[in-house]
């Protein structure tokens, strides 16, 4: 198991390498800009919070695990993962789709199109698979903006 140091270590060799920046990362993980700088170059806070770490996993496609230095359920955080970067490449496939042929489609209409298609691809209750999409769009979202 890696120490908490290796760990921020990973994290930035990660944000670096999605073309991200420290600001992008916390304001898409709903804390303020300074958020992960602060946590990796000066070790505050110890760790991620476990909604922090969920979050920073998604946008890296990562498993949690990676994310900290402490033992965490393998079954929950290694699906988490899976399915962020399922619902990743279902995004980007259904943006080139539309891009390709110069069409439109309203946020509402492209998550409602995402929901179904990941109902296909993973066997998920649709409350699960719901929650999953929304989280995952929403995370999306945050990190286009800025």
């Amino acid at each position: 198991m890696e120490t908490i140091e290796e760990v921020r270590k990973k994290i930035a060799r990660l944000i670096v390498e999605k073309g991200l920046n420290y600001a992008q990362v916390s304001l898409a993980i709903g804390k303020n800009v300074a958020y992960i700088q602060q946590f990796i170059k000066n070790g505050s806070p110890r760790r991620l919070g476990e909604v922090e770490r969920h979050k920073l996993a998604q946008i890296l496609c990562v498993d949690e695990q990676e994310l900290t230095d402490l033992p965490l359920n393998a079954t929950g955080s290694a699906a988490s993962s899976v399915n962020s970067e399922i619902l990743g490449v279902i995004l980007e496939n259904v943006e080139t789709w539309l891009d390709e042929r110069s069409a439109k489609m309203l946020p509402k209409d492209k998550a409602e199109l995402v929901k179904l298609i990941y109902l296909k691809v993973c066997s998920e209750s649709t409350g699960a698979a719901n929650e999953k999409v929304k989280n995952f769009l929403d995370i999306y979202g945050e990190l286009r903006k800025v």
